[in-house]
């Protein structure tokens, strides 16, 4: 049976990395106050709580065995993820920029939220710290929702809610932005993907039905909003629940968007926006380092810091960056996805799940 499409998730792919590079490009305080960056990372991540975790569940549902699973699913991991990436760091370091010479096996080992937490700095590619937490996540995950008794996902996954945001508000304001990097600051988005994993199962009905409440997404939007302005909230406040009204929004709108299967009319499932998110993952991977690159071969844009060209400045990083990313998808990323099955047989009764575990991935 071939997997189900949903075309609005690909819609909120293209969102979040909006996001991601209306912080990153922009260069306005007035509009990094909101963090946009942090709400696309935000979304990005409850999107992978729930995939992952459909997936994993997919694996008990078909009676695999816990090594057959780890094969299969960290080999498709792997093709998912590492081969942009490679390409990422290998270019970098040829070309001298982002620190690459000396800090690829950093990033290449998933540690760069590591690296950040140590040095108290932003420096190089330092975007790749969702990247670490992503790997990080799929090593603790694996073992919590293949490996030990399915009675315990919940429990976990509440611990992981819980903790998350304790985890944030104590520490220090100085600290906060690196340490939190670290996965114990970021898991309670990816559990929050996870926990609507088992509401779309039927764990919940009565929670499905509230996560489809549109003046849920709205109030927990406009929360998100009003938590992440620059009001001179406490630091326990907004490190604490800033994220937390996040990820309301974001598992909202994820299960909002699982009532369409196949594409619309809706904004979200516009074809160029589904294509924006197809090549998301490219898109965030080089995105950060488009701006060095450029310096490096015109050294002129550096002092284009007014006005229109200052503009024109941010339109070339933007046209390089999607350029990259195509060229990337086209001839790294999708042709090592046709990888996927590759001596990765499995074994496996016919699958009880009430749903495609492929979710666009």
């Amino acid at each position: 049976m071939p997997p189900t499409y949903y075309p609005r998730l690909d819609g909120l792919r293209a969102l979040a990395v909006f996001g991601v590079f209306v912080e990153h490009f922009t260069y306005s305080e007035a509009i990094r106050a909101f963090h946009p960056g942090h709400i696309g990372v935000r979304l990005f991540f409850v999107l992978s709580g729930f995939l992952i975790t459909s997936i994993l569940l997919s694996y008990g549902d078909r009676s695999v065995r816990p090594g057959e699973a780890a094969r299969e699913f960290y080999w498709r991991r792997f093709l998912r993820l590492s081969p942009a990436l490679t390409v990422a760091v290998a270019l970098s370091a040829a070309l001298g920029i982002a620190g690459m010479r000396s800090d690829w096996w950093v990033h290449l080992l998933y540690l760069t939220n590591f690296k950040a937490a140590l040095e108290q700095h932003w420096a190089g590619a330092s975007h790749f710290w969702t990247l670490a937490v992503e790997e990080q996540f799929y090593l603790l995950w694996f073992a919590v929702a293949v490996c030990a008794p399915r009675r315990l996902l919940l429990p976990a996954i509440i611990a992981c809610l819980v903790g998350a945001p304790v985890f944030r508000a104590v520490l220090s304001p100085s600290s906060a932005d690196f340490v939190s990097t670290l996965l114990p600051g970021q898991i309670d988005s990816l559990a929050a993907g996870a926990l609507l994993s088992l509401i779309w199962r039927g764990a919940s009905p009565s929670l499905d039905r509230l996560l489809t409440r549109r003046w849920l997404l709205a109030a927990s939007g406009a929360a998100a909003l009003l938590l992440g302005a620059p009001l001179g909230w406490p630091h326990w406040i907004s490190a604490g629940f800033f994220p937390v009204a996040i990820n309301i929004a974001a598992a909202c709108a994820v299960r909002l968007s699982l009532n369409v299967v196949g594409p619309d009319k809706g904004l979200l499932s516009a074809a160029p926006l589904r294509h924006v998110g197809r090549i998301s993952y490219g898109l965030y991977v080089y995105h950060y380092l488009v701006p060095p690159a450029l310096y490096l071969f015109f050294p002129g844009l550096g002092g284009l810091e007014e006005g229109w060209a200052k503009g024109a400045r941010v339109a070339l990083w933007i046209v390089t960056t999607f350029a990259i990313a195509e060229i990337s998808w086209f001839l790294i990323e999708r042709p090592a996805l046709k990888l996927k099955n590759v001596k990765m047989p499995v074994k496996a009764k016919l699958s009880a799940t009430p749903m495609s575990v492929d979710l666009n991935s």
